[in-house]
């Protein structure tokens, strides 16, 4: 994990110049269409978000009135999310650098926790799993997301279509935690199946109410040169939005997803 930690320390400036993007604009809408419903609204109420980098989505929850705790390992992410609560004037916001697999808190601490857009960097993703079900409490949700090992693999062939990638592929896609590499090579990525991680988060105490696909779109029928501009119409957006939310809650459809998002209580 000490690559990783470099990884985003690198980044973190520029970290949320891609959030404007077709793509992460359709991303974050369904991620928080789901996971606006579940956010608590008491200010006594306290949320952990478990690798919450640049705090994003922790000023998105603080903003419904509950007292969240950002935790990531990153110190170039947190000196990031530090400004813009800083800028904001949001005190419901604690940032703190931490380990999400081992997180130093009390049993079942907080009334929700969210994993978003971080599992996927951990080989041994039960680790994590367990730790945040620990610090959960009892009816509590868990708000997680994972790659999908379908389309990331499939991604792979875009552009390439040549035999030896053709069998890279296959291999991959018959594999359990599928390990590939960011575009720049630079950290490993994991990747699981629709059916892998539900049954991984039900191994670790977590009854699975939800899961939706996200980026169905994208990016295996949409062209990176358009999904990755910054300037494209509104109406755009919203159609391909209008398809992505008629699609994503279709379990038929979740193996198209790029991306999955569970809801998952804590038996």
């Amino acid at each position: 994990m000490k690559d990783v930690k470099t990884y985003y320390d690198e980044r973190a400036k520029s970290y949320e110049e891609v959030f404007d993007t077709l793509y992460f604009r359709v991303f974050d809408a369904v991620t928080w269409k789901y996971l606006e419903p579940h956010v608590p609204t008491d200010p006594k109420a306290l949320v952990l978000d478990a690798g919450g980098g640049t705090g994003r989505w922790a000023m998105r929850m603080a903003g419904k009135g509950c007292r969240v705790f950002l935790m990531d390992s990153s110190d170039g992410m947190l000196r990031v999310a530090a400004e813009k609560v800083k800028r904001t004037g949001l005190r419901e916001i604690v940032i703190e650098r931490g380990d999400m697999t081992k997180t130093g808190y009390a049993d079942e601490t907080f009334d929700m926790v969210l994993c978003e857009h971080a599992l996927f960097l951990f080989k041994s993703p039960n680790v994590v799993l367990r730790e945040l079900a620990r610090v959960l409490k009892r009816k509590g949700r868990l708000i997680v997301s994972a790659q999908n090992r379908y389309v990331q693999s499939l991604a792979l062939l875009s552009g390439k279509p040549s035999v030896d990638n053709a069998d890279r592929v296959f291999k991959t896609l018959m594999s359990k935690g599928h390990e590939c590499m960011t575009e720049d090579g630079k950290v490993k990525v994991y990747t699981w199946t629709p059916a892998e991680f539900q049954a991984m988060l039900e191994r670790n105490g977590l009854h699975v109410e939800k899961m939706v696909g996200k980026v169905i779109t994208m990016p295996l029928r949409i062209r990176k040169e358009t999904y990755l501009r910054k300037h494209y119409s509104e109406e755009l957006f919203n159609k391909i939005l209008e398809i992505e939310l008629s699609l994503c809650e279709k379990p038929d459809a979740l193996a198209l997803a790029g991306h999955l998002q569970a809801i998952a209580r804590k038996m």
